[in-house]
């Protein structure tokens, strides 16, 4: 017959009555949004998100680059550079597509997280769209001059913009740890009824002999 000690259901009652550790921070949180947001785009070549946040903390807007509506994936070329415009400049970047998707009346004093530090044609989005603060990942591209023009423009219209580095290098989903951490609730609150009941029990004897049945049950919930 098992049982569990009152050390071991004080530990267990300690890990539930305190929050976790290991949670992701908000700023990894939005930035992990924008990256997860980028694996809906079918751009072949660099797949973009965004995600912009109100001041009190709150996602108001969700984009990545792709085509415009109606326009299909599959017909309309993907390509950036070339001679012939009508091959190139279709693709609406994931700046554009989060302030256009915003569930907001507008986005003014937001931040955006994005992954990579916006040219100067989302620039003037951001600005006129009233941001006051650009988040991104990488500026890889720093040494073009749409992206320098970009700068500027923020500096002008003093627009915040940093780059950011998450705590969690790597986040991983996986759908299964939600049964995972499922069963292991259930266990401990099984641990903790059986220890419970046991406590709560009568001393043996102190009552005359104790039904049969009542010992019965005693030992399956001890063993479960």
């Amino acid at each position: 017959m098992s049982s569990v000690s009152s050390g071991s259901l004080n530990s267990q009652d300690d890990k539930y009555s305190r929050k976790r550790d290991g949670y992701l921070e908000w700023s990894d949180y939005f930035m992990a949004i924008a990256f997860l947001s980028a694996q809906r785009s079918k751009d072949p070549r660099t797949q973009v998100g965004a995600c912009i946040v109100n001041e009190e903390k709150k996602i108001v807007g969700i984009g990545y680059n792709g085509m415009p509506n109606g326009c299909s994936d599959d017909n309309m070329p993907w390509g950036r550079e070339g001679d012939n415009i009508l091959n190139t400049k279709h693709v609406c970047h994931a700046e554009l597509n989060a302030v256009l998707n915003k569930n907001s009346a507008d986005v003014k004093n937001c931040t955006i997280y994005v992954a990579l530090f916006p040219c100067n044609e989302c620039a003037k989005i951001v600005i006129q769209a009233g941001i006051r603060e650009v988040v991104y990942y990488s500026d890889k591209y720093k040494d073009k001059p749409e992206f320098q023009a970009a700068k500027r423009m923020f500096d002008m219209a003093r627009v915040i913009y940093r780059q950011y580095r998450p705590i969690q290098q790597k986040i991983v989903i996986d759908f299964g740890t939600i049964d995972e951490m499922s069963n292991g609730v259930l266990a401990d609150m099984e641990r903790m009824s059986v220890s419970h009941g046991k406590a709560e029990s009568p001393p043996a004897n102190a009552n005359g002999p104790a039904d049969s049945s009542e010992n019965e049950t005693c030992q399956i919930d001890s063993t479960s």
